[in-house]
């Protein structure tokens, strides 16, 4: 290993300094001042409401509106016929549209909107929509769907049911064939997933009175959902403006519009506000969900343990509409390999339109479906090669300096190694065994570990670059202002921390500007656990210059050298402390106060393939489950996770992320799978979803590795979705260690459980 990464692993228990580490929302939450922007009520908006598909697949023949809009305290019935601008919107593929104008393609597809004068008058103009439709054929299997003969009838979208697709191989596949000794094959099934978060789409839609149009609506880019909204009514750009935070939660199911659309139209067509909030049933039909996958892996090594061939072929569903499906399958095909050295990787991937709903983006982001059919690849495979689980991971991890594993560049780093050198060292995986059973039988436990690398922000090509503004404002306040919105993530404690770290101020200097696109530049999504880090990059850049600019207005107004002063909490100091304050020096510079606009432009190299990542982190986790073998139920009973992504900006946020991504990705493993049958979920609330609670959480270690290379341009690596991809496989992997048997579907539910015992008995 290069001596660049030859040091002492620098270590940090965020939980050690909890009681040092409040978040400064903490109050204003649990206070609920101010709410969410669904709490956003005032006396004389309307209330908006969505007439949804009753059919999974069907021509629209006929809509009649004539009597919900002769209903008293009905202002307005709309339909696509209204729409006086771009009626479609989408990312990479522009599919979706705002209200259905000749077909509907999943229950819930929103066909009519109404705004009245209150919720019971709008529910009653819906009753009174008729619209007739013609059934089409369902289309709820992706294999079925991309079947070469099916008609044009059942195909979800003009052109066929094939939304995306991705091949890649590098080495020579013949010859790691030749020299392999071990094979492991099978096939990995993963679930649909709903984000459950405790705020389900909606806001508010106001008209101005000059021409333009305000939103409040939680997401991730406000910037984008002005411009799409914008588009939608024909106005300018600059005539829709978006307040987009605080977010009742996302975990990437509010990335992409959602209501706002609808809403807009409404309020633009009453010139009235409206708001429009769905109910948790029609949230679970309207909303994203996790794709689903089918991960076939045929992977080998040679007798020494040395992996060979690996072959992988993923087959997703996308439901409806393309929303971020396609940047899903690219991350499966990239996170395939793993953080691991093959001799030759062939991987054949697609993403099929069907009718089961919609998918999109969900925390994890389509790598952690192939890491945990990746992990219980390397258990087995291990296993077959005589060798444990870390010994055979410690044998084919990729140097720091190694290409990516689609054999782009990547930035140097050795994560992975220390990941799992850390892990490897603790004593639930070092000391006890990996499977036992109790005395009478009944339990049994094992333990399991998987490492997973995750990357880092956009792959090339995407909406990498981002804009900030450091500013002193006229009452002295050092303001940060961003597009990035706070979803829970403890971003306004992030650009705290690193302002006082990066600009010597005091936490209470600081005042961050979020998600209103009228006071900050377009900073890009804040997605892909990318805020973090541009947020500490954006402040280091700006120190020289804002320094410069402070300590030299403070010296002409002090009469002082530059080189006595220095800024600190409250203001400028000098070698006997605090000389002038923050507010002082402000007023001092009246219209020359710095606003420094920082650009910063993606990184990826220009030889990269479009669509891959070049910085990545890493995390290896340890999980100790208990299998009860009467019933079936499953428990996670630790979880310890050692996570190497840089320095620690806040230990509260980065904590409260590692254990929330982790409990949901535990969930993903032993409970969570909203089925779809015929087109309709199972399941429309939360009595019959169920996600974990704080009883189902797992006692939990988080030890945080600090290390970077040196030179490392990138600082802190995202902490945001890679608590997620690391818990499920090494559950799973816990899994088939308690029951001696592979775990081949996910959630592994009570009647698989007796299933296995019952096959291995």
């Amino acid at each position: 290993m290069p001596d660049a990464f030859d040091t002492p692993h620098q270590l940090l228990r965020p939980v050690e300094q909890l009681p040092h580490d409040v978040r400064p929302d903490a109050a204003a939450k649990l206070s609920g001042q101010p709410g969410f922007l669904t709490d956003r009520i005032a006396p004389g908006q309307l209330r908006g409401l969505i007439l949804g598909s009753p059919h999974p697949h069907a021509r629209i023949l006929r809509i009649d509106t004539s009597a919900a809009r002769a209903l008293p305290g009905v202002v307005a019935v709309l339909t696509h016929a209204e729409i006086p601008g771009v009626a479609d919107y989408g990312l990479r593929k522009v599919d979706r549209p705002v209200l259905c104008r000749d077909k509907v393609r999943y229950v819930g597809d929103p066909v009519a909107a109404i705004a009245a004068v209150d919720l019971p008058t709008a529910y009653a103009a819906r009753d009174l929509i008729r619209v007739d439709y013609e059934a089409l054929p369902l289309v709820d299997d992706p294999a079925a769907a991309l079947a070469p003969a099916l008609p044009p009838a059942a195909w979800v979208h003009a052109g066929g049911n094939l939304l995306h697709a991705v091949q890649h191989t590098h080495g020579d596949p013949a010859a790691a064939e030749a020299a392999t000794v071990h094979w492991v094959e099978d096939t990995y099934t993963t679930p649909r997933q709903m984000h459950a978060f405790l705020e389900t789409e909606g806001g508010v839609a106001e008209p101005d009175g000059q021409g333009g149009l305000r939103l409040f609506f939680g997401g991730h880019n406000p910037t984008r959902e002005a411009q799409v909204i914008a588009d939608l009514l024909a106005l300018p750009r600059d005539k829709v403006q978006s307040t987009a935070t605080p977010v009742g939660g996302s975990y990437g199911g509010k990335d992409e519009l959602t209501v706002q659309p609808i809403a807009a139209l409404l309020a633009w067509a009453t010139q009235q506000p409206v708001r429009l909030h769905l109910s948790r049933p029609q949230s679970t039909d309207f909303g994203v969900k996790r794709h689903p996958m089918r991960i076939h892996m045929r992977t080998g090594c040679d007798a020494a343990g040395r992996l060979t061939l690996h072959q992988v072929d993923i087959l997703a569903d996308t439901g409806a509409y393309a929303t971020h499906g396609p940047e899903v399958l690219d991350a499966a095909v990239e996170h395939a390999p793993g953080p691991y050295r093959h001799q030759a990787v062939r991987i054949n991937a697609r993403l099929a339109y069907t009718n089961n709903g919609v998918a999109g983006a969900f925390r994890g982001f389509g790598a952690v479906q192939v890491q945990y059919a990746l992990e219980q690849q390397m258990d087995r495979l291990a296993a077959r090669a005589g060798l444990a689980p870390d010994a055979f991971r410690a044998l084919n991890l990729v140097a720091p300096t190694d290409p990516g594993p689609l054999g782009q560049q990547v930035l140097p780093f050795d994560g992975p190694q220390r990941a799992l050198d850390v892990a490897r060292q603790q004593p639930l995986w070092r000391d006890g065994p990996h499977h036992w059973r109790s005395a009478d039988g009944r339990h049994r436990r094992g333990v399991g570990l998987a490492l997973v690398h995750r990357s880092d922000g956009f792959g090339k090509n995407g909406p990498s670059a981002s804009r900030m503004t450091l500013a002193l404002a006229e009452d002295g306040a050092i303001e940060l202002r961003t597009s990035f919105t706070e979803l829970g993530q403890n971003l306004v404690g992030v650009i705290r921390a690193s302002c006082v770290t990066h600009l010597g101020c005091g936490p209470a200097d600081v005042r961050p500007v979020l998600g209103d696109t009228r006071r900050a530049p377009d900073s890009g999504p804040v997605a892909a656990s990318r805020a973090t880090t541009l947020v500490w990059r954006t402040v280091t850049q700006a120190r020289p210059a804002w320094q410069a600019a402070l300590l030299g207005a403070a010296a002409a107004r002090l009469q002082a050298p530059v080189n006595t002063l220095h800024l600190g909490p409250g203001g400028v100091h000098d070698a006997d402390g605090l000389r002038l304050g923050y507010a002082a020096l402000a007023a001092a510079m009246g219209p020359d106060r710095p606003t420094l606009c920082i650009e910063l432009p993606p990184e990826d190299p220009a030889d990269n393939a479009p669509d891959v990542h070049f910085v990545f982190g890493a995390c290896t986790a340890v999980a100790q489950v208990v299998v009860d073998s009467w019933s079936g139920l499953v428990r996670v009973e630790k979880l310890v996770m050692c996570t190497a992504l840089g320095p620690v900006v806040t230990p509260q946020g980065y904590l409260g992320q590692m254990e929330g991504g982790a409990v949901m990705g535990l969930a993903m493993a032993t409970q969570e799978d909203l089925r779809c049958e015929g087109g309709h979920y199972t399941a429309r609330n939360l009595d019959a979803y169920l996600v974990p609670t704080l009883a189902d959480a797992p006692e939990m270690d988080l030890i945080a590795i600090q290390n970077l290379p040196e030179g490392d341009p990138v600082g802190p690596r995202g902490a945001g979705e890679i608590s997620v991809n690391f818990a499920t496989p090494a559950v799973a992997n816990a899994l088939a260690a308690a029951l001696q048997h592979p775990i081949t579907r996910l959630p592994l539910l009570p009647a698989q459980v007796i299933a296995i015992l019952e096959q291995t008995a």
